[in-house]
């Protein structure tokens, strides 16, 4: 009865399990339609837009020079400027300046100069030793650096300018006198011993219009030229005294008055010049000057001096030039 018990129960169980096993059991799941696609569109047409102007960069005038230690690279020439193997050396555009200079004539010679005291023979006329003062006040134009190609080496850096000179020249004037003798041969005019002096002061004013050529890119720059102008010249105190005898041996004694005299004559000279740059545009320049003025004639009155008793009478002079030889320096402002 037990065993019949038993069986009853597992074949129980067995069928239970079995139905519960159908219930767990999943089925498949069913997959979605696919959604169905959306009508087409046509898409909105797109606005024109205007072109766009492109701003322009940023620029500068600033010019970046190459570094130094970078070799081989071209270096920057500004227009006011000037190249050397070395680079830039300096401004080479034009300027205008003014200048003042003072010094001293050093030696006067005449050419062909005789004084002759009225109703006397003429004498001739020595140099004067004399030391004289030397005023200048200039002003002028520095032209822009150029350059040059001369007929051998590198071209070299020039420059030129043109000025107007305004000259004071005082002196003290003392001539030797001496009368001429003709000779012979080849000997020519025998100039005989001194019989007498000429003295007297001169003053001088006069206007040269100058050119000057100039040396660039140098420590010191040297400079030559040339001018043309007029003079004034004023000669006051004169008086000749002469003690001597003539070219014939004839002795012979007589002095002038004191007289003045005045002349308007040509004049010519040469300048050559060294100009050294002491402080931005001041400078220091010294120049040598040849300084002549042409055909320089003076009459100091008509008075002869043969009278008996002989009396102080008037004088002539006449030349074919006067010429000094100046040493000046002065100080030059550029601007």
């Amino acid at each position: 009865m037990l065993i019949l018990g038993c069986a009853y129960f597992l074949t129980a169980f067995c069928a239970h399990s079995q139905e519960s096993t159908g219930r767990l059991s999943v089925a498949p799941v069913a997959t979605a339609p696919a959604a169905s696609p959306a009508p087409a569109t046509t898409p909105a047409p797109t606005p024109t837009q205007p072109p766009v102007a492109k701003v322009p960069e940023p620029t500068s005038n600033v010019v970046d020079a190459p570094l130094p230690e970078i070799a081989n690279q071209p270096k920057v020439i500004t227009p006011s400027q000037t190249s050397s193997p070395n680079g830039p050396t300096g401004p080479r555009d034009g300027h205008w300046y003014t200048s003042i200079g003072a010094g001293a004539m050093v030696q006067q010679f005449t050419e062909n100069g005789t004084a002759t005291a009225k109703g006397q023979i003429p004498l001739d006329q020595g140099d004067n030793g004399q030391l004289g003062t030397y005023i200048c006040v200039k002003g002028g134009y520095d032209f822009a650096v150029r350059d040059v190609q001369l007929a051998f080496g590198s071209p070299i850096p020039m420059r030129t300018g043109m000025e107007l000179e305004f000259i004071y020249l005082g002196s003290y004037e003392k001539l030797d006198l001496s009368p001429t003798s003709t000779g012979t041969g080849n000997t020519g005019n025998q100039v005989l011993p001194s019989v007498g002096t000429e003295t007297y002061n001169l003053n001088v004013y006069n206007v040269n219009l100058n050119g000057l050529v100039k040396f660039e890119d140098l420590p010191v720059t040297p400079y030559f030229g040339g001018g043309v102008g007029c003079a004034v010249l004023y000669s006051t105190n004169h008086k000749m005294q002469v003690d001597g005898t003539d070219a014939n041996g004839n002795p012979v004694s007589y002095e002038t008055a004191l007289g003045s005299a005045n002349n308007v004559c040509l004049s010519l000279q040469a300048i050559v010049g060294l100009e050294r740059k002491i402080y931005e545009n001041l400078s220091l320049f010294i120049e040598y000057k040849f300084l002549a003025f042409m055909d320089v004639q003076f009459n100091y009155g008509n008075e002869s001096t043969t009278t008996t008793p002989p009396v102080a009478g008037g004088a002539s002079s006449s030349n074919d030039f006067m010429a000094q030889q100046i040493i000046s320096s002065g100080l030059k402002w550029s601007f």
